[in-house]
């Protein structure tokens, strides 16, 4: 009797327990493919080389430039020497593709270069702009091979400008003299927005070339710039948006798509903004800084 009641016993514990290995495998593939899939589209994980402290170093042309309606005379262009602190991040977006997304927030510093005395041969107002502030850039990229990438960016960022004016040819008239005098009280408050294409040569260094633009407020009024900027932020936040939904199905895509979408839309504000720095509300124009600049990234 005893015999038959522990063969029972014995034979309910094994069939249990073989449903649990069962079971445990059933439950162990399944988490192994959803791991995959996240693994594969969005796994955080999948990303590499995250943090390196970066220096880059910009030179290049700086024209400055008011709307035609509101300020007649040209500027003399100059040089432009800009320096940019701040921590890089590359990683594999899907893994396997070769697709990059990338980011670098920086702090940044950049002076114009040459004499502010000098008379123009065809300008007639010479300047001389001291910025410093917060930028950061964001794009994507392809892997081409170990440490060879080639990168596609968007950035943005706020500045803080101090300005000086001379006026060698002596043709300002009154009019623009005081707009040029309000422009050379104190320090003014900026937004920039930059594009730029960034090539990895090696792992510690890369090459840039860079169009940016500076637009200098002759004063800053938090509420109505608010508002233009939520407008703004509203389109790029849409912009993001329907460039991530495309990465899930043609991440090749992805870096010409984010480049042309996103900064077309800044480019397209700032236009909209020449006249009316602080559209859609009615006030003052700008001045901008134009910039075409080459650099070389320093990456640790």
């Amino acid at each position: 009797m005893y015999k038959y009641i522990l063969f029972l016993l014995i034979a309910t514990i094994s069939i249990n327990a073989q449903d649990t290995i069962e079971k445990d495998k059933s439950t162990s593939l399944d988490s192994s493919k959803y791991q995959e899939w996240d693994f594969e589209f969005w796994s955080m994980n999948s990303y590499s080389d995250l943090d390196r402290p970066t220096i880059e170093i910009e030179y290049g042309k700086n024209e400055e430039f008011y709307n035609k309606d509101a300020f007649s005379t040209d500027f003399n262009p100059n040089n432009r020497f800009i320096g940019k602190v701040g921590f890089a991040d590359y990683g594999e977006t899907v893994a396997g593709s070769g697709l990059l997304k990338y980011s670098f927030n920086s702090l940044f510093g950049a002076q114009s270069l040459g004499d502010i005395d000098a008379i123009g041969e065809n300008q007639s107002l010479n300047s001389r702009v001291l910025s410093f502030g917060w930028l950061t850039s964001k794009g994507y990229g392809y892997t081409i091979s170990d440490n060879f990438q080639i990168i596609l960016t968007h950035g943005t960022g706020l500045s803080w400008n101090s300005l000086s004016f001379a006026n060698s040819s002596g043709v300002v008239d009154s009019n623009q003299i005081d707009l040029i005098k309000v422009m050379e009280e104190g320090v003014h408050f900026g937004e920039t927005f930059e594009s730029g294409i960034k090539i990895r040569i090696i792992d510690n260094i890369g090459i840039s070339a860079t169009y940016s633009e500076n637009l200098i407020m002759p004063r800053f009024l938090f509420w109505h710039w608010s508002l233009g900027k939520l407008i703004e932020g509203t389109s790029q936040g849409i912009a993001s948006y329907f460039v991530d939904r495309v990465k899930t199905t043609s991440p090749t895509l992805v870096p010409i798509l984010y480049f042309v979408v996103k900064n077309g839309i800044s480019y397209g504000f700032h236009r909209i903004r020449e006249n009316n720095m602080n559209w859609p509300s009615n006030t003052a124009p700008p001045l901008f800084q134009r910039n075409f600049n080459i650099g070389v990234s320093f990456i640790f």
